[in-house]
């Protein structure tokens, strides 16, 4: 028999959730009484007009709702019973379902139909919240990602008239594989929805705005200014645990490196899904094109063979967490192209990193051992370095000897710009590009570490600061993996 305490709680939930559905109600119907401040005119009749100003009905809803809540001895939070709703009722899925699916693909602009088709045909409208053209101000050209434009807007929603930094980028073909591997493999999500140019009818991606730039934007940046072990470890564990949900769905990145990685909000998002193919199909894919899109040195030696597999993602990986500790920013790859090239490729060297964790270097090791079935998969990284990193002070600041070796191979990196520009002007970084696999030069002989030959659960076993040793195999059997 239920207490007064469960009842009170089940009714409380249950009252909780009638004041939700009113809510959504009065949201709809809002929407219905002005379709245009929506961008909806072409699908919804307008049926009344308001009389007084927009931002007045909608403080005067806001008001009621909240009111509503407080009459009710509920707490109404700003964000989930406000926010949230009206970014559902926005929904191409809210669309659809009130209003008809033909009738939203039909309403669009006629050059966005197909991709909005795509998006249903993909089950990925319930990701997907409509903004209206309206809502976006002083627009700006911020650069090329990856094959597509990308705009710096200012977001003003009717609903919250606090002003948003936000990113728009142009979606085509690519682009929408890039927002169905996300949200198929349940990743951070940093796009909001879409919206639709009104002069050009180009469909576009409505982004949160990478407002600390990329991985490698920090690196170069701040070379010595981030060289907390505790920080670093996150960080690895942010992209371990992003690749394992990728993986976990079946899909291979294909263009994992520190460009892709971009920081907002003090947190690491792995991004462009464009290349993203189903794991089954990868080595299949890149054997048959006989050709990749990859960065140099990311790319695993493997895939000079047309092998790819998600190993290969965990190879770039391994570069990356390398990088975290050494701050080496890898200039053009011409130099490796040229077929005259001296002792200038010195620069792309990927060595031991003095005065790291001797379980750091086994790590980055693995990840980069030359026989892909040796190196741990990102299920394994996380749950090999989730209690190491529990186990860090707040701030561990690194050895001396990892600041002279930043400052030295930076120095090289400068010498080599200088040098190698007066012979071929080339001062540009390493850059993705499209390789042909009879092109596609060998970085092996760069990768001078201590190899072990070995699968990963053989060999990690490690001694963390405080003597406690993880061994992965028992870690495996007796702990569930905790993704931060």
């Amino acid at each position: 028999m239920m207490d007064d305490s469960e009842i009170e709680r089940i009714y409380s939930q249950q009252l909780h959730e009638e004041l939700l559905n009113q809510t959504r109600l009065a949201v709809t119907q809002f929407i219905e009484l002005c379709p245009d401040v929506f961008g909806l005119e072409n699908l919804i009749l307008q049926t009344d007009q308001f009389l007084s100003p927009i931002n007045e009905r909608v403080a005067q809803l806001y008001q009621d709702v909240c009111e509503t809540y407080t009459d009710n001895g509920l707490p109404f939070d700003h964000a989930w019973n406000w926010i949230m709703l009206w970014r559902q009722q926005l929904s191409f899925k809210a669309l659809s379902d009130n209003y008809g699916q033909d009738q939203v693909v039909t309403a669009v602009h006629p050059r966005a139909r197909k991709a909005v088709s795509q998006i249903y045909k993909e089950n990925l409208d319930k990701y997907m919240q409509w903004f209206p053209w309206s809502w976006f101000s002083e627009m700006q050209f911020i650069g090329a990602g990856g094959f597509s434009a990308v705009y710096s807007v200012c977001m003003t929603p009717v609903y919250d008239p606090q002003p948003l930094r936000m990113a728009l980028k142009i979606v085509d073909d690519k682009l929408l594989n890039e927002i169905s591997v996300q949200s198929k493999a349940f990743l951070p999500l940093l796009f909001q929805g879409l919206t639709v140019c009104e002069s050009t009818g180009d469909l576009m991606m409505v982004m949160k705005c990478s407002n600390d730039g990329n991985l490698e934007d920090h690196m170069q940046q701040l070379p010595l200014g981030d060289l907390d072990l505790k920080t670093i470890t996150g960080t690895i564990l942010r992209l371990a645990a992003n690749l394992a949900d990728l993986h976990k769905v079946g899909m291979c990145h294909r263009n994992v490196h520190p460009r892709n990685i971009v920081c907002t909000d003090s947190d690491y998002f792995l991004v462009d899904y464009r290349f993203a193919t189903p794991s089954r199909e990868s080595s299949s894919v890149t054997a048959l094109t006989k050709a990749v899109y990859g960065r140099l040195p990311y790319v695993a030696p493997e895939v000079r063979q047309g092998i790819y597999t998600e190993k290969s993602d965990i190879y770039s990986l391994g570069i990356i967490i390398w990088q975290l500790v050494s701050k080496v920013i890898f200039p053009s790859p011409d130099v490796l192209l040229d077929g005259n090239k001296g002792s200038e490729d010195h620069v792309y060297r990927i060595e031991p990193v003095p005065g790291l964790p001797d379980w750091y270097q086994k790590l980055y090791v693995a990840c980069l051992e030359p026989r892909p079935e040796n190196r741990p998969d990102a299920l394994e990284i996380c749950q090999a370095l989730q209690p190491i990193h529990n186990n860090l002070d707040f701030s561990v600041p690194l050895d001396r000897r990892v600041t002279e070796y930043i400052v030295a191979r930076r120095a090289e990196a400068a010498d080599h710009l200088r040098t190698y520009a007066k012979v071929k002007g080339i001062v540009s970084a390493s850059t993705t590009r499209l390789y042909t696999l009879s092109n596609l030069p060998s970085t092996q002989q760069f990768v001078a570490l201590p190899f072990e030959n070995a699968c990963f659960q053989s060999v990690w076993t490690v001694t963390d600061a405080y003597d406690d040793t993880f061994s992965l195999s028992a870690y495996i059997d007796t702990t569930a993996p905790t993704l931060i």
